[in-house]
């Protein structure tokens, strides 16, 4: 045994040797790791020759594209005996297996593009993890995400290669230490990737989640940079931390800390800890990885985009890339370092969380339509959440529990295609967090918002039950198709209106050159009511011989709740022949884009249009505005500081017939302008008694709402509310607005919210603010979406309201 076990090590150190002899970042890049930055092809193929240099102590995998079409890596680094066994290693962990022995940790860098150190630090942990540190492998296995965001990094490293100076120019007014519009931070579409880790509306985020759930590792650290005046930020995080994270996750993150404290402490790099960066938003790389299972952590070096190669920072220091490079690398040999000393404790530990699951509430229940809860359903399976949905019962079951929408214990009964998900499963952590009716904060100074319940997100009715349902006729099963078959012998087709499914079709047939009616004022046929909104496809007025055919083909490819009418002519309310059924128009949508403009919000729309609606929109520059709006019939203004009012060639578009849609901040723009129907609303709460220089931050924030979410009270009938019966918004500030007659959706009088956090001074002045609306002007329209209804593309209930107001209104 000995003898092998020499042999063993003479072999790896053999190979080593080799390697390390053969090949050096240096030699291959052709210039050292912080010298340049690297564009990502260059990266990937680094990694390649390190997998080629190093056979059998690494493993590289292509594991999807960006939008752009840039590659994303998976790194697997370990000892040649452990790669051997991936697939066994990774068994023993997800069963929580009695001989399991090996910490996972999972390293991943640069979700936000300009953030560009991570990517070169990977490269070098890598490197170093296969030479002078291949010790700390003998316990771990290492994942490596080299860069989560190439389209964004690229989009940096290209702007710094064109602006950058030689020599190097290290004064921040210098035009490469200002990015353009949109930056480098986010992705292709805009997004903050590391806001996005729960939600997945993103393909990167999707493909690494997807990847990340197949192995749910003991450790996972996300590096991030921050402004080129702050040293070195790691854990332990601030407060507050969810109540969910359990005792050992608090301490490991302090030892890691305490490890990497060491090592800076004796470069003399400065570092703060327990400060900003909390643990409580659920779609983070940190948090997202916690309530997983894992000890989730955020490392932040001073830098980002203002740093470039290097940067004179205020207190006269130059920061340069490589020391950037070589803070994260320090941080990322510690933490397997750390990770490798004290692996069986974590395996312990992370087995105990698999299995110990005890939660306020043990079972969520869903009731919805199958259109409506799709989006939901959609969002579990991509975070390997188990559902089951009831479809099969002799009798109903009889259940009590908290009602999202009234907020009270009620008495309700299960019934054949309600949703169960229970907490109850390795994902249980996860599904507390993220269905909990309220967040418990323990500390009101947070870095996000602090409400994201899903029944309220997705607009579903929903319950809560502490204790597990005594129900057993309830399986997992295939989600429903439509039955419907559509002949010849029908006059007209109806299409309840009530999700977004329902808008993707409508787009769908109006692209296959469909004539598509809506009926204004709802009707009842056969025993069944069709709500305001339901969406018509008339046999006369689509004289083709494929109709019925397309029809088919649509309803089938779309699950919509479909139906067939012999005649015209209904049991109550308008026929089909009557003026309050219109056509639907097909409108030729813009998107204004550009430096006056949030790049997060606009990417939203923009993404909403291409990746969701799936119709086409035009992203417009503030300079091609008046050459666009002729051929526009909808305009979208994203938040920022665009004069709107001071547009004549815009406002004239309005009053010949545009409509103009205006999101979130982007209405102080015509707040009080005459003619735009908006008026700020006063506050109530008076002066502030006088505070102490040290309060005032938190003193600050009794006038702000951190991400609150309120009831709404409807107009049902107008056509901005078709489809909904209830609506939940999403504040994010404070500032109320009143809009000049009826608004469609707006808070009740004394309104509170349900969940998140809502500042003492503002409370009363949320008392019936307006939320969304549509003002007349001239023969225009001007669509104010005052609380963005697209946050971040998962707030799916307001995206209803986006499609009612680009097809609906002003018709």
């Amino acid at each position: 045994m000995k003898k092998l076990l020499l042999t063993s090590i003479f072999s790896f150190l053999a190979i080593h040797l080799s390697a390390q002899g053969t090949f050096t970042p240096q030699q291959f890049l052709g210039y050292n790791i912080g010298e340049q930055f690297t564009r990502h092809h260059k990266v990937v193929d680094y990694f390649f020759a390190l997998e080629k240099a190093f056979p059998g102590q690494i493993k590289v995998e292509k594991v999807g594209q960006t939008y752009e079409k840039r590659d994303l890596l998976l790194v697997f680094i370990g000892t040649p005996e452990n790669l051997k066994k991936l697939g066994e290693i990774k068994q023993k962990h997800l069963t929580q297996a009695p001989d399991e022995k090996l910490a996972i940790v999972w390293l991943s860098y640069n979700v936000h593009g300009n953030e560009s150190s991570g990517t070169e630090a990977a490269m070098q942990t890598a490197y170093r993890l296969l030479t002078d540190k291949a010790g700390y492998l003998e316990n771990t296995i290492v994942i490596m995400d080299p860069c989560l965001n190439p389209d964004g990094r690229d989009r940096y490293v290209n702007f710094y290669y064109q602006y950058g100076a030689n020599p190097i120019d290290m004064q921040r007014f210098s035009a490469s230490h200002n990015e353009t519009w949109p930056g480098g931070r986010p992705n292709h579409y805009l997004f903050d990737l590391n806001r996005d880790w729960a939600w997945m509306t993103q393909i990167e985020s999707a493909v690494r989640v997807q990847q990340y759930n197949q192995w749910l590792p003991h450790v996972h650290v996300d590096f991030h940079e921050q402004g080129i005046n702050e040293p070195y930020y790691f854990p332990p995080a601030a407060e507050p931390y969810h109540e969910v994270i359990t005792n050992w996750q608090r301490d490991f993150q302090k030892e890691i800390g305490k490890n990497h404290a060491g090592y800076f402490d004796k470069a003399g790099w400065l570092y703060f800890s327990k400060e900003i960066f909390d643990l409580l938003y659920p779609s983070y790389g940190d948090t997202y990885p916690t309530y997983s299972g894992s000890i989730g952590m955020t490392y932040e070096q001073g830098g980002s985009g203002r740093a470039g190669l290097a940067v004179i920072t205020q207190v006269g220091d130059t920061l340069r890339l490589a020391d950037r490079v070589a803070h994260h690398v320090t941080t990322g040999l510690s933490t397997v370092e750390t990770s490798a000393r004290n692996a069986q404790k974590l395996v312990t530990e992370y087995q105990k969380f698999a299995k110990q699951k005890d939660f306020k509430y043990d079972t969520y229940v869903i009731k919805a339509t199958s259109n409506q809860v799709e989006p939901l359903l959609v969002l579990l399976d991509k975070n390997n959440i188990d559902w089951q949905m009831i479809s099969t019962s002799t009798q109903a079951v009889a259940a009590k529990g908290f009602h999202f929408k009234t907020g009270v214990q009620e008495a309700f009964k299960l019934e054949i295609g309600d949703i169960v998900v229970s907490t109850q499963q390795e994902k249980g952590t996860l599904v507390s967090v993220l269905f909990e009716p309220r967040t418990k904060l323990s500390d009101s100074l947070t870095y996000d918002i602090t409400a994201w319940s899903l029944p309220y997100a997705y607009g579903l009715d929903a319950y809560a039950v502490d204790g597990a349902l005594k129900a057993t006729a309830y399986q997992a099963t295939e989600r429903s198709q439509t039955d419907f078959f559509a002949t010849e012998g029908f006059a007209a087709y109806a299409v309840r209106w009530e999700s977004m499914q329902t808008a993707r079709f409508l787009n769908a047939v109006q692209m296959a050159g469909l004539k598509v009616y809506f009926h204004e004022k709802g009707f009842t046929h056969q025993g069944q009511k069709y709500a305001p909104g339901t969406i018509l496809l008339l046999t006369g007025e689509n004289k083709r011989p494929d109709f019925h055919k397309m029809v088919n083909d649509y309803a089938s490819r779309y699950a919509v709740d479909i139906k067939g009418f012999t005649t015209g002519m209904v049991d109550s309310g308008a026929d089909f022949g009557s003026s309050a059924v219109k056509m639907v128009p097909n409108p030729k949508v813009g998107i204004l884009a550009g430096q006056n403009f949030s790049s997060l919000n606009v990417g939203e729309i923009w993404h909403f249009f291409e990746q969701q609606l799936n119709k086409p929109a035009h992203l417009i520059f503030e300079e091609d505005l008046s050459a666009a709006l002729s051929s526009l019939d909808v305009l979208f203004v994203p938040e920022g500081g665009f004069d709107i009012a001071g547009n004549a060639a815009l406002t004239k578009w309005v009053r010949d017939g545009g409509t103009l849609i205006v999101t979130g901040g982007a209405v102080e723009a015509l707040a009080d302008q005459e003619g735009f129907g908006l008026k700020r609303k006063e506050g109530s709460a008076g002066p502030s008694a006088p505070i102490s220089y040290g309060n005032q931050e938190r003193d600050q924030i009794s006038d702000a709402i951190i991400g609150a979410i309120y009831p709404c009270k409807l107009d049902n009938s107008n056509p901005m509310a078709f489809g909904y019966n209830h609506y939940y918004t999403l504040r994010q500030g404070a500032s109320v607005y009143e809009m000049e007659g009826k608004p469609v959706f707006e808070l009740e009088k004394d309104a509170k919210a349900v969940n998140g956090f809502v500042g003492a001074r503002v409370q009363k002045q949320q008392s019936e603010a307006d939320i969304a609306g549509a003002v007349q002007y001239g023969r225009g329209t001007v669509v104010y979406l005052i609380d963005n209804p697209l946050f971040r593309g998962f707030w799916e209930s307001g995206k209803l309201m986006v499609v009612n107001s680009i097809y609906f209104v002003n018709q």
